[in-house]
């Protein structure tokens, strides 16, 4: 979900945009659940902006939609919101998992061991203005509270990361018969 705040700080084509790609991904994601036979729950707004989009098989779930970072390997984290408070990416292990969507699949990793591999790659007191340049750098956009930062797929495999792969499905209703 995209904040109020961060609505006020971006143009309309861009929230826009950014509202269909995470509408998109959403959707796909709610069918590889059901796809591979896990149960689902979508949480309402009050959750969502706590970072937590779904609860899968009782663990709560971060969907982070499809974007040019992860296309090419790499995953943008937060550690602080736009404005100023704790991000998705945090010590508190708070959502459980964070799933990207990759687009032939839906990378998840325990939010925790994101945090713990994050603290030894990045150097956040390194920071730069734009964000392809912020690999283990720290990167804040200008007017907003948000620092962030970039791993890349690599390490989260070849790290302690705890992490999972659901395969991107569409669900089909079974037929009934009458």
């Amino acid at each position: 979900m995209i904040s109020n705040k961060a609505k006020g700080l971006s143009g309309s084509n861009h929230v826009a945009h950014t509202k269909k790609l995470m509408d998109e991904s959403v959707k796909r994601y709610q069918h590889s659940c059901l796809s591979a036979g896990l149960s689902i729950k979508k949480t309402g707004k009050a959750q969502d902006i706590g970072h937590v989009d779904f609860v899968v098989e009782g663990e709560t779930v971060d969907l982070k939609g499809l974007k040019n970072s992860t296309r090419e390997g790499k995953i943008l984290l937060e550690f602080l919101n736009v404005g100023g408070k704790t991000g998705w990416c945090n010590e508190s292990g708070t959502p459980v998992w964070i799933a990207f969507d990759i687009g032939a699949f839906f990378l998840h990793v325990k939010n925790a061991d994101l945090y713990n591999l994050a603290k030894e790659k990045c150097d956040l007191r390194d920071t730069v203005t734009k964000v392809n340049e912020c690999l283990y750098k720290g990167y804040r956009r200008k007017g907003r509270k948000d620092l962030m930062s970039m791993v890349t797929l690599q390490d989260v495999f070849v790290s302690n990361c705890e992490h999972w792969i659901l395969p991107y499905q569409e669900y089909e209703l079974p037929i009934q018969s009458v």
